[in-house]
């Protein structure tokens, strides 16, 4: 039975608090200095403020010059799940479907209809006749067949394409714009998943290229841009093509690009970026924050996994389920969106954010209830607290934990340094372990005790593949299943039918909870800045811009 802590505890933590509050105020404080945009892929809630950008007409010509937060080392959308490749990728290559981010239905793009068959293994696709690549090969059913092939032998190195299609069987050409692909068994989420940049469609002529050379952009595609040129990690050139005319459902223009050509740099820093759109400089940034004046802004919500910190099911101190679960509820959710984020973010309310079809809210499992993770704790036998302020068992090991991340990110050590310190209020010792390069590792062999995890996607399936066991790279629990998680998790594979699918990831979040595989933080938004110049900007549902539609006022 848990037992209520004596008064030298208490007082113990009512000092730590006021260090707690006294660290919120530095972090804010240094942040704001450092003119960070407080995340990786920017963003914040509301409308934004400043200008709107340029009116009237569209108009033709010119160069976008666009800065991004993230360095880019592959522009082949397949091999990489960050959103900076597939910003990228967005503009080569097209999907067979697409998703409309205000309703979430899949609508039609280079499919122009699909049926599936009753056991949802089957998916059949009728496609566009008008759509060519850049090297002037047809796109067509044997095109379709060669590229989700080509998926399934990039393997590892696709790994959300190749979680997607796991069970593949083959795809049958059925006449030249018909193809059907099989699995073995029901594969719900698949036709989601044709509406990913996982699954651009390329020139069958380059899928045969090392993976390494069409990461660099030796490929030719079907989208509204081909490659001028791509210096890793510093810049890319995006070429308008001309004969364009087959663009997503969403887009307003049809047709070829506005704009002639795309400069895109690597600008990591917030100020620098904020800076250079207001001083005209550049045109449109990635990663900007709402809180700041002076241009058009468009923002929104990223569907997929709430940001978390993830118990490593290895780590021999986290395999109770109540210390896993103290620890979410130590954590002030509220307190590190406002000093690291500066509000724009939110705080998680679930497993997936807010924004992710089949959300559900769990915010009353999610709260900052440090008297309750207390009382877990004790009750787990870590009721002992050293002079160190760290809870030790009874054979006097102490509560010590490490994660080890990639170094470089102020906010995120400004958010791991908070976390540290309300840890410590209840008694949990939190080790920062900065790397300059992680190890490429299966999940299971992964250093330390916990790790983040970011995974996008506007299905409900996304918590498949993230806390399933079956993908040693991206299942966080590889190796180490559970059995009633991995249950609910493959019976999202077997219906289509969006209540059945909702009751089923409902049931899978409510465990993912209970058993606290997760400890989400925060629902990340994505964010746009651009000068007075700039017309028609929008974005798909991941946050992808449709760089077609934006022109510039000559």
């Amino acid at each position: 039975m848990a037992t209520s802590p004596t008064p030298r505890r208490l007082s113990r933590r009512m000092s730590r608090s006021a260090h707690a509050t006294a660290l919120i105020a530095a972090i804010a404080v240094a942040l704001t200095a450092c003119g960070t945009d407080g995340t990786t892929n920017g963003g914040g809630p509301g409308d934004g403020s400043g200008s709107a950008g340029a009116s009237g007409d569209p108009v033709a010509g010119g160069t976008l010059k666009y800065a991004f937060a993230n360095t880019i080392d592959c522009v082949d959308p397949r091999q990489r799940p960050q959103l900076t490749s597939r910003n990228v990728g967005r503009q080569l290559g097209d999907q067979l479907t697409e998703q409309d981010p205000q309703t979430k239905e899949i609508k039609p793009w280079l499919a122009t209809s699909w049926e599936i068959s009753d056991d949802v293994s089957a998916f059949t696709f009728h496609l566009r006749e008008d759509v060519t690549f850049s090297d002037g090969e047809p796109f067509d059913a044997e095109a379709v067949k060669a590229n989700f092939d080509a998926v399934v032998d990039l393997g590892a190195r696709a790994p959300q394409g190749s979680s997607f299609i796991a069970g593949y069987q083959g795809s049958t050409v059925l006449d030249e714009y018909t193809v059907r692909v099989d699995f073995d068994g029901p594969n719900a989420q698949f036709l989601q998943a044709t509406a990913t940049a996982s699954f651009v469609q390329l020139s069958p002529a380059s899928l045969g290229n090392d993976p390494a050379d069409l990461c660099l952009g030796d490929f030719a595609a079907s989208g509204p841009f081909t490659l001028g040129s791509f210096t890793p990690e510093k810049s890319v050139e995006l070429l308008k093509r001309e004969d364009y005319a087959w663009a997503s459902p969403i887009a307003a223009n049809q047709g070829a690009a506005y704009v002639d050509k795309i400069v895109l740099e690597v600008v990591p820093e917030g100020g620098v970026r904020y800076g250079s759109i207001t001083s005209d400089q550049i045109d449109l940034a990635d990663g900007i924050p709402s809180t700041n004046q002076g241009y058009g802004l468009v923002t929104g919500a990223s569907p997929g996994i709430a940001i978390p910190y993830i118990p490593l099911a290895s780590s021999p101190k986290l395999q109770d389920p109540d210390v896993r679960r103290a620890l979410s509820l130590a954590i002030d959710r509220q307190a590190i969106v406002d000093a690291i984020f500066q509000g724009t973010q939110q705080p998680a309310s679930g497993v997936v954010t807010a924004a992710t079809p089949g959300y559900t809210d769990q915010s009353e499992d999610i709260r900052h209830d440090p008297e309750a993770a207390i009382a877990l704790l004790e009750g787990t036998g870590y009721d002992t607290v050293g002079d160190d302020g760290i809870r030790r068992d009874a054979d006097g090991d102490k509560l010590s934990l490490t994660i080890t991340y990639q170094a470089g990110s102020p906010d995120t050590e400004a958010q791991h340094q908070l976390v540290q310190q309300e840890w410590k209020e209840i008694g949990v010792e939190l080790v920062l372990d900065p790397v300059a390069t992680l190890p490429d590792v299966p999940i299971d062999e992964f250093p330390g005790d916990l790790t983040t995890w970011s995974q996008g996607r506007a299905d409900i399936d996304v918590i498949r593949l993230v806390y399933g066991s079956s993908h040693p790279e991206m299942s966080m629990l590889y190796n180490h299943p559970d059995e009633e998680l991995d249950t609910l998790l493959d019976s999202l594979q077997s219906t289509v039918d969006p209540a059945e699918r909702q009751a089923i990831g409902e049931q899978a979040q409510q465990r993912i909870v209970e058993q606290g595989y997760t400890i989400p933080v925060y629902d990340r938004y994505w964010s746009y800045g651009f000068g007075p110049k700039v017309g028609g900007f929008a974005a798909d549902i991941e946050g992808k811009p449709l760089l077609n539609e934006v022109w510039i006022a000559q």
